[in-house]
């Protein structure tokens, strides 16, 4: 009988480890960063850089652009602090109660692209995209929104042209394109909308068949550009850990300056962010096409909640008016504004 206890004590302590050991290794003990990839993870290139941990224990990963909602979304999402599109936040985030906006940190990268012989694009002459064809990388997603909340600022009709729909000559014609339709040699489109560093690349392979024609962060008509990524903040980390969060909007804020300082070299903002890249995953920056012009056409910049709150909501509406569904109007509690007394 003694031996019988004895085996059954041992057993229990044994799942008992067991189940301990588990549980120790569910507990997360650090603070999970995720960005895309592309213009925003140029944002956090410096914290990369740097393996900045603010004293504790951060880490940072690179993702794919189409999966960065799934680090937001479920019962416990993954991601303490994430880096996505203004419009895909306010859907899943803006009633403010799991997580809130810190700020924005890019302002915009998409360009006008044209062929030879063709006009540039200014805000006083738009009216002369009636008619025309413009092929849009990514035309329902945040690229063509923009471009169709530009056109509808600016009160251009626009449609969107089908493999089978004929050009209507009293609207701006909008198709959707792949990366490797927007060439000298295609036939369809006179004009293309394309974000960095797709833009500056396909001008330098095109040597001067393309070139550029426009910005839509000008053409936007707003100083700085529109709020194109934020940078979210679980509210939970928010209310235990302030000092952690105002380290690292700090940290932010300066990360968007080191990418042009003169002792920031290519290589090293690309290694930053490919040494935390998704494994398998195609980086978009590489020291070849990562120049100090679409590091600028990138638009990397940090602006508080505070500073933001007016242009994030009047560009929301925006979108909302090109798509119902495209967008969503945020609470009052989603930003996140700093209490510094």
């Amino acid at each position: 009988m003694r031996k019988f206890l004895s085996a059954l004590l041992c057993a229990f302590l044994s799942v008992s480890v067991v189940l301990g050991l588990s549980a120790c290794g569910n507990k997360k003990d650090y603070i999970s960063v995720y960005t895309p990839d592309g213009a925003p993870a140029l944002a956090l290139a410096k914290l990369m850089h740097e393996e900045n941990s603010f004293g504790g224990k951060t880490e940072y990963e690179v993702v794919d652009p189409s999966v960065i909602a799934g680090f937001v979304t479920g019962e416990n999402p993954k991601a303490d602090i994430c880096v996505l599109p203004v419009n895909l936040a306010s859907k899943l985030l803006g009633t403010g109660e799991k997580y809130k906006m810190l700020g924005t940190v890019t302002h915009g990268n998409l360009f006008i692209l044209k062929k030879q012989g063709v006009e540039d694009i200014t805000v006083e002459n738009m009216s002369i995209l009636t008619g025309k064809v413009v092929g849009v990388i990514q035309l329902t997603n945040v690229p063509g929104l923009t471009f169709k909340a530009v056109l509808r600022s600016n009160g251009l009709e626009y449609s969107e042209l089908g493999n089978a729909d004929s050009v209507d000559e009293t609207k701006v014609n909008l198709k959707a394109v792949s990366h490797e339709q927007v060439a000298p040699s295609d036939k369809s489109c006179d004009y293309y909308v394309v974000p960095e560093p797709a833009a500056t690349l396909k001008v330098n392979a095109s040597k001067g068949a393309l070139s550029f024609a426009g910005s839509l962060q000008t053409l936007y008509g707003e100083e700085g550009g529109y709020p194109q990524a934020v940078i979210v903040a679980k509210s939970s980390l928010i209310e235990n850990n302030p000092e952690f969060i105002a380290r690292f909007i700090a940290a932010v804020s300066e990360s968007a300056e080191w990418l042009l300082f003169e002792t920031t070299s290519a290589e090293m903002i690309v290694t930053a962010v490919q040494s935390h890249l998704t494994y398998g995953l195609k980086p978009s920056f590489t020291v070849a096409n990562l120049s100090e012009e679409v590091i600028k056409n990138c638009a990397v910049k940090f602006v508080g909640s505070k500073d933001c709150k007016v242009e994030v909501n009047a560009f929301l509406d925006k979108l909302i008016a090109v798509n119902l569904s495209s967008a969503s109007v945020v609470s009052d509690g989603f930003f996140y504004i700093e209490n510094k007394s």
